[in-house]
């Protein structure tokens, strides 16, 4: 009897779980007012989602040990890489599998912003340019937007990552973008695809590798040539070293045993994975937000002009309004309800007793957070000038709610009060530069553009498990300022 009782629970859960891939959000988003600060779980179609806010477990969680709680051993169960990645295998353990690579992305491409900054302009101004220039009968462009930034951010990341000729590639960066969302759609098919017909529906869904293949056939006698250089030069920088990331994902990989050249492929595969889809979201829900709420554009533009010196956005991380603004559309839009996702390989108790089974994830309901009124004053209202007035406000001796560690608050702020970049060693080492980039791009369409919604109260995203993901139907309708 006890057996079959829990048979049924069990088959309850699941049931629940399959509700979870369309209605994620919204379960988390209730689970979360109803726990009122307490530990909750989510059941998911694979496993149990435990969901901590205070910030006790949040600390414990970024100091578990990485073979207890690990975040590569998630990225794994979702991206399947083995089968998405044609065949480039990870590790459940953080530091396996090349690691090292943080520094190259949160250092020396932090530390080369300034010096490329011209060129990435230059870059994201031409692209906007180039999908903005054939106007239909009623004088407006019509784009579907989401479409366009993921197309403007493949172009500008492909100059940052693989330098000016491959970013000039046609057939180079078509495979670029194609590649992530290849990588995305089959790994959702295959968390509900037997174990034994992976290999021939992965093929499938990714059109045989295609992308992949094509990303690979560029990048293998480059990187080979660059690690023979490395050889050569007993392993120092060299003097005149390509500046781009690949170079120095290159330079931080493992020396004592160097990586064969398509390991080290794979692996700068793996990173660019990460470097289109999510900034192109947030992107995008920042562009609509503008059209949403337009009393924020002129003082915006006004910004642009005190702090560009005639130059479009050459000084964006100077600007507090811009900055507000962008985090503003992210505290109301994010694009994830949840954020530090870590699986637990092994049994774990927190110290108040709170425990998690083996596979289950431990995880930060950000979404649920960005939401509390105990967190931020009005928080179903878009204030786009919260940030920029909380921290005038701040500076004159007085704590308003929403920066609740007494110090400014911007956008690139890793806390637990502001975990979208995740936390601790493993925050986002890219963060500066995805910052740099969106305001690239906000500040190029509005100093250059007019914009508004087609269809403003259409939906304009939908939800799978967690996400919240841009609607590729959304479209813009754009028109050049009379000024440019």
């Amino acid at each position: 009897m006890q057996f079959i009782v829990s048979f049924i629970l069990f088959c309850l859960r699941r049931l629940m779980g399959l509700w979870y891939l369309i209605r994620g959000p919204e379960i988390i988003g209730s689970a979360y007012i109803s726990a009122n600060g307490k530990p909750f779980r989510v059941p998911t179609p694979s496993n149990d989602h435990v969901l901590i806010t205070s910030n006790d477990h949040i600390r414990e969680l970024i100091d578990a040990p990485h073979q207890n709680l690990s975040l590569h051993a998630v990225a794994k169960e979702i991206l399947q890489p083995k089968y998405t990645m044609h065949g480039f295998e990870w590790q459940d353990q953080r530091g396996v599998e090349g690691t090292g690579f943080v520094r190259a992305l949160r250092s020396r491409l932090t530390a080369h912003l300034p010096a490329i900054l011209p060129d990435l302009q230059r870059i994201v101004n031409s692209a906007i340019a180039d999908e903005l220039s054939v106007p239909s009968a009623d004088g407006f462009i019509h784009v579907r937007l989401f479409a366009m930034i993921k197309r403007t951010v493949t172009n500008v990341n492909c100059f940052t990552f693989f330098g000016e000729e491959l970013s000039q590639n046609a057939e180079f960066t078509t495979a670029a973008l194609e590649f992530p969302q290849t990588v995305v759609l089959a790994a959702e098919v295959l968390r509900i695809t037997p174990n034994f017909l992976r290999g021939y529906v992965a093929s499938l869904v990714t059109g045989g590798h295609s992308a992949a293949k094509t990303i690979f056939r560029y990048l293998e006698p480059i990187v080979q040539q660059r690690l023979a250089l490395r050889v050569i030069d007993g392993g120092s920088s060299q003097t005149h070293a390509p500046v781009d990331c690949m170079q120095w994902l290159i330079d931080t990989s493992p020396r004592k045993t160097p990586w064969s050249t398509p390991r080290m492929v794979g692996e700068i595969m793996a990173v660019w994975f990460g470097s289109v889809h999510q900034l192109a979201m947030t992107t995008t829900y920042a562009i609509e937000d503008l059209c949403l709420h337009m009393e924020y554009i002129e003082p915006l533009r006004s910004e642009i002009h005190q702090y560009s010196a005639n130059s479009c956005g050459r000084n964006v991380e100077k600007m507090p309004l811009l900055d507000s603004f962008i985090k503003e559309s992210i505290r109301c839009t994010n694009s994830d309800a949840i954020t530090v996702r870590r699986k637990a390989l092994t049994p774990f108790v927190f110290r108040d007793g709170l425990q998690v089974d083996r596979d289950d994830w431990v995880c930060i309901p950000q979404r649920g957070m960005m939401y509390d009124p105990s967190r931020y004053s009005d928080p179903a209202g878009f204030d786009g000038f919260r940030f920029a007035r909380a921290n005038k406000i701040l500076r004159e001796g007085y704590v308003p709610v929403e920066v609740p560690d007494r110090v400014p608050s911007i956008l690139t702020d890793v806390s637990a009060d502001w975990p979208i970049w995740g936390l601790g060693n493993t925050a986002c080492p890219g963060r500066f530069y995805a910052s740099t980039i969106l305001k690239l791009i906000l500040v190029c369409i509005l100093d250059e553009w007019d914009c508004r919604l087609l269809a403003p109260n259409a939906p304009r995203s939908r939800t799978w498990r967690s996400s919240i993901v841009p609607r590729e139907s959304t479209v813009i309708l754009f028109h050049r300022r009379n000024n440019c």
